[in-house]
């Protein structure tokens, strides 16, 4: 384990962000997220691993793209335009803290979704229980 790194980033998940480049997206997903839907290889973070928790140890090493408007897209299951998940508030938050800056977050509905989630780097898949949620991050320089 190194030094004041979070025990999720395992070895296989710091290798493929630091092989992301500049303007990829990393996909992060919970239980709900249709597996056949997954084209990317895969990290699975453990069933215990809660959507927040994998976002706070990603974010801690991976920059967001600041020239993008939203460098992050979640995944809208509500169509309800102002109904947001607990869980994307969260990431949101993270990410702002990660950041020092406020992080703007957009949300598709599953067929855009899935389409941008088929061009990702990598997809970080997380065990929890809660609502089926997803999020795409562009990645920014350092």
């Amino acid at each position: 384990m190194l030094k004041n790194l979070s025990p999720l980033l395992s070895g296989a998940l710091l290798s493929a962000l630091d092989a992301m480049h500049d303007g990829q997206t990393l996909t992060l997903v919970g239980s709900g997220y249709p597996e056949e839907q997954i084209t990317t290889p895969v990290i699975h973070l453990g069933d215990d691993v809660t959507t927040e928790a994998a976002a706070e140890a990603i974010l801690s090493v991976f920059p967001l793209d600041q020239n993008d408007a939203a460098p992050i897209v979640f995944l809208d299951l509500t169509a309800e335009p102002s109904d947001v998940p607990d869980v994307a508030f969260a990431v949101n938050g993270i990410a702002s803290d990660a950041e020092l800056r406020r992080v703007p977050m957009t949300r598709l509905e599953l067929a855009p979704f899935l389409e941008l989630a088929r061009t990702s780097a990598v997809t970080v898949r997380v065990g929890s229980d809660a609502p089926p949620c997803a999020f795409l991050l562009r990645r920014g320089v350092l």
